[in-house]
């Protein structure tokens, strides 16, 4: 009955983190749709609300996987054995479980501010948004993340069984690859999102031919910063060297045809 009860908890929880998930992805869409071109910083904000938003996400599931392992521990407790249990021992069980509930009623409210702020995005230039959103925002995650840790070393510090100390370990390992994986993927969407946002920008300046005496500056502005920082990035040297080099004959060819032209 107990175990029945778990899982019908368990159902309605993915049910409700499933419709979270997918109506976080449409205000996602809708905030990358305003944006647009905006410009590289616009697009380094948006893109660090919605990574932010979900690593808070992979915390909350975390957060409840760890409760939910610790209520079956409560309630795999036969009533005849309780008391050969130190009161200790059943305060900090209870204590974990209400504790990581809190933590999972906060989530909620973390993200209902992810909404707002994508919601805010989708209506408002990102110049004019308050950078306090924005860091209020990091800083809730990273307490989530805090206290995810906290409760699960204190959920593993009164496991009765090696299975159960195994289960918590595998919790938190899952939730670190899970934040990785996150990661590593959100920092390729930026890129993409700041390379077309650069792209745009290029073309943007090529077309402002009222402001004809400063278009080249800009331009070549530009053109030093990408040799500049090319060398910053995590590729080899080797590929490095040769992006410069496919670039520079790229220019090179461009500026053959245009002397051709002008003859």
């Amino acid at each position: 009955m107990e175990s029945s009860s778990t899982q019908r908890d368990s159902l309605l929880a993915d049910l409700r983190e499933s419709g979270a998930a997918q109506r976080r992805r449409l205000s996602e869409i809708r905030a990358r749709e305003h944006v647009g071109a905006a410009g590289w910083a616009q697009n380094a904000t948006l893109e660090s609300i919605i990574r932010l938003g979900r690593e808070g996400l992979t915390a909350t599931k975390a957060l409840r996987e760890v409760v939910t392992l610790t209520t079956e521990q409560l309630r795999a407790l036969p009533l005849v054995a309780i008391g050969e249990h130190s009161t200790e021992h059943l305060s900090a069980l209870q204590d974990i479980v209400a504790r990581g509930n809190e933590q999972i009623v906060a989530a909620h409210a973390l993200d209902q501010l992810i909404f707002e702020a994508l919601d805010e995005v989708s209506v408002t230039p990102l110049d004019e948004m308050s950078v306090n959103r924005l860091k209020n925002i990091r800083e809730r995650v990273q307490a989530q993340a805090g206290a995810l840790s906290v409760l699960t070393e204190a959920a593993q510090a009164q496991a009765d069984t090696l299975e159960q100390v195994a289960e918590l370990e595998k919790v938190s390992a899952d939730h670190q690859q899970r934040v990785n994986d996150l990661r590593q993927f959100s920092a390729g969407e930026t890129v993409d999102a700041l390379g077309e946002a650069g792209e745009t920008i290029v073309k943007q300046i090529a077309d402002l031919d009222d402001a004809a005496s400063k278009q080249l500056g800009a331009l070549r502005n530009i053109g030093e910063a990408l040799v500049t920082h090319v060398p910053e990035t995590a590729a080899t040297p080797q590929a490095q060297a040769d992006t410069l080099d496919e670039l520079a004959q790229a220019a090179q060819a461009r500026a053959d045809e245009l002397r051709d032209s002008a003859e």
